[in-house]
């Protein structure tokens, strides 16, 4: 008897539409399988244990899901992961949709380069402030005498 396990769906790049296909970790369709969030995955590890939720989860979407970041997490591994199923398998046609992406993204940061760089600086001056901010915090910390 074949038991129907859950796939976990794959996070899109922040500019990739609702409209375009959703994809398991494991590559499925998600349309065609039953399919739960990552977040939903994790609290089911939580609850049932990580060999229990093993039995109910695609063993592949399972492990792909702790291996591969999300956007939000880290976009530069984001990226990664879709370089990887674009390129990374011989034999598979798995399409250049993010090779277009890439390039669309070069035009527009071409054609606004100044807001672009201005974008890029106030990025960088945040995580200066914030860098600032914590060794500030940290230096304000008095340790606690205790008395013996």
């Amino acid at each position: 008897m074949k038991i129907v396990v859950d796939h976990i769906f794959r996070p899109r790049l922040p500019w990739r539409l609702d409209t375009d296909l959703a994809l398991t970790e494991c590559g499925h369709d998600a349309s065609q399988v039953k399919s739960i969030t990552r977040d939903e995955y994790a609290q089911r590890v939580k609850d049932m244990g990580q060999q229990r939720a093993a039995m109910l989860t695609c063993m592949t979407c399972s492990q792909t899901a702790f291996r591969w970041s999300a956007w939000n997490e880290d976009p530069r591994k984001a990226v990664g992961r879709e370089i990887e199923w674009e390129t990374g398998w011989r034999g598979h046609d798995r399409g250049q949709s993010l090779k277009d992406e890439l390039e669309a993204i070069a035009i527009l940061i071409e054609s606004n380069e100044s807001q672009f760089r201005s974008l890029l600086a106030d990025i960088e001056s945040k995580r200066e402030w914030l860098a600032k901010k914590a060794a500030a915090a940290q230096k304000s910390k008095i340790p606690v005498r205790q008395k013996w």
